[in-house]
Parts: structure tokens; C-alpha cells; sequence
């Protein structure tokens, strides 16, 4: 069943790659359409979508402390992930745009368009979406904070540059959403529907735009990269189990009441594939996007075997840390 559901979410983003590349073979997304399909994620889908998820989250007193604990325990895995990317940098001797991108690549993963569904689908009722979405949340907080600052340095960038970049659509949506669900704002169904809608659409728009790099990137030439595949081997299966055994670890040690959902939601969001908007942040940021492309390529099919390897890895610990502290 859960396997039949990771498959259906991937073979989604799948077709919607492919017509991405069919429309660029037919010259539809032409270079300059593809570089403004860029500029309406960057600026606008995006921004739009990170709102809009704010204003819909209700922390509950129930699930206020699981939601709490995901959104500490996603900066503890967003570290390990730093980690994990630094260290085998500097083991590929990765330098500039290069390094950026495998580093930020590791941090950040697909967590909303195949994590959301994907959630949303295997924990039924609201409850796996939500943590999804306070996972986001923490995740965006360093992504358009740290992770701007990692492609501005890997591009030799100025720290004006970098306070300049720093303050784009995606920060300022960010914080403005930080605030609407501090105060609790609720936006009327007449403007949250079109602009939730238009918000949603970056999926599209993203997978367009990666089908359209695609038709640039020429598939030989990505096994002449072993850290694509060493990227891949880290973030679907080696820095996921590390962190499986650490998170349950230390949850049944200090957190005992924290919830199955809330844990396996955590560690399945740091299990997912190369995170598509980091090609739009690589073109936005004058990095390699097509190396960022690559990544996503083989991370996104390879992804297809390891989320049903996680997912059974992780019911494994579970019946093994309960059978121990239970």
C-alpha cells in the first residue's frame, strides 16, 4: 500500500518532466521562456505558497508539542545534513558553484512537492501534512537565510550582495507568514483560493522548468560525476538511517511522548530527493544549475527504490527502540 503511493507521487513529477522536455524539443519553452518560467517561481508561485501554508496551519493544543519537537528536531537534521554535505565536499575537492550546490543539495530536499503529498497520503486525516508543513517551515528558514548565503559565497559574492539577495519574495514570505500565524490572520476563502492556487503551481512550473534543463544536460556525461551519486547515496539512505537511529534515540531517551506520525514524517521529509526549486535558486544566483538539474535527475529516480527501503526502515526501528525502551 505505502509503496504503491511513494511510486504513484514520483511517476506524477515524472510526467510532468516529460512534457517539460517535449515542449523544449518542440521549441514551446524556448531559452527565454525558460528563464521566465524561473522568475515566476522565484518571485511569485513561490512566495504565494510559502504564505499561504502558514495561514492554514492550526497548532492545536494536541499537536502543539509534536509540532513543536518536529520544528527543533528539523534544524538538528538540516545540521547533520551541513555536515554530512561539507564533509564529502571536501572529500570530492568541490570548489565554488560546484560545492555550493552539492552542499546545498544535501541540506534541502523535495519536501514539498513529492513530501507534501506523499505525507498527506501515507498519515491520512491532516496530521502527516501538517508536521510536513512545520518541517517547511523550518527548512525555509534557512534555506532563504543560510542557503542564499551558500550559493552568494560559492559565486564569490559580496556581503552586500548577500544582505541584497538575502532579502528576495521567498524571505519576506516567510516572515510575513511567521506573522499571520503568530496573529493567528485568516484570509478569506475569495483571496486564499486563487492565491493558494497560483501558490500550488509552482510544482508544475518547477518540473517544467527542470524538463526543460534536462533537454541541455546530456545523461553520459552525469556518470563521469561520482559525487552526483555519492550526493544521492548520502541523502537517500546513509545520512537517513544515521539520523533514524539518532532521532529515536534520542526521543525515547528525552521526548518519550512524541508521536510515531510526527517522527516518521520528520525522518521521510530528510529522506527525499534533491529539492527541484534549488535549480531555479542556481540559475537565480548565477551557480550551476545544470550540475543542480543532474542532481536532481538521478536523486529523483534513485528516490523511486530508497522512500520504500526508509519507509520499512524506519517501522523496523521503531518496533526495535520500543521493544528496548518499551
Amino acid at each position: 500500500m505505502q509503496n504503491s503511493i511513494i511510486l504513484y507521487q514520483i511517476a506524477v513529477l515524472a510526467i510532468l518532466v516529460v512534457v517539460g522536455i517535449a515542449a523544449t524539443k518542440f521549441r514551446i519553452i524556448t531559452e527565454g521562456a525558460r528563464k521566465g518560467i524561473a522568475d515566476l517561481v522565484f518571485d511569485v508561485t513561490l512566495p504565494l505558497l510559502i504564505i499561504t501554508t502558514f495561514v492554514r496551519i492550526d497548532l492545536t493544543p494536541t499537536i502543539l508539542m509534536n509540532s513543536g519537537l518536529v520544528f527543533l528536531f528539523a534544524y538538528f537534521v538540516l545540521g547533520i545534513m551541513y555536515g554530512a554535505g561539507d564533509l564529502s565536499a571536501r572529500m570530492m575537492r568541490l570548489k565554488g558553484n560546484q560545492r555550493a550546490v552539492f552542499i546545498s543539495h544535501h541540506m534541502f530536499g523535495n519536501i514539498v512537492f513529492l513530501g507534501f503529498p506523499l505525507m498527506d497520503a501515507l498519515f491520512p486525516g491532516g496530521e502527516g501534512l501538517l508536521y510536513a508543513a512545520v518541517f517547511q517551515l523550518a527548512s525555509n528558514s534557512v534555506m532563504w537565510t543560510f542557503g542564499v548565503w551558500i550559493f552568494l559565497r560559492g559565486n564569490g559574492g559580496s556581503r552586500r550582495d548577500l544582505l541584497r539577495n538575502m532579502l528576495n519574495p521567498n524571505t519576506v514570505a516567510f516572515f510575513l507568514g511567521l506573522l499571520i500565524m503568530v496573529f493567528h490572520v485568516q484570509f478569506p476563502d475569495v483571496i486564499y483560493e486563487p492565491l493558494h492556487g497560483l501558490g500550488k503551481s509552482t510544482i508544475y512550473l518547477s518540473m517544467l522548468y527542470i524538463g526543460a534543463m534536462l533537454v541541455q544536460t546530456k545523461v553520459r556525461g552525469i556518470f563521469k560525476k561520482p559525487h552526483i551519486f555519492l550526493l544521492s547515496f548520502n541523502k537517500l539512505l546513509l545520512v537517513p538511517l544515521v539520523l533514524a537511529i539518532l532521532v529515536n534515540l534520542l526521543t525515547y531517551l528525552l521526548f518519550p511522548e512524541f508521536g510515531d506520525t510526527a517522527r516518521k514524517v520528520l525522518l521521510l521529509e530528510a529522506a527525499m530527493p534533491c529539492m527541484a526549486t534549488t535549480v531555479v535558486m542556481a540559475s537565480k544566483f548565477g551557480s550551476d544549475e545544470k550540475l543542480a538539474t543532474e542532481n536532481v535527475f538521478v536523486s529523483t529516480i534513485l528516490s523511486v527504490i530508497t522512500i520504500p527501503l526508509v519507509y520499512a526502515g524506519l517501522t523496523l526501528l521503531d518496533q526495535l527502540f520500543a521493544g528496548i525502551f518499551g
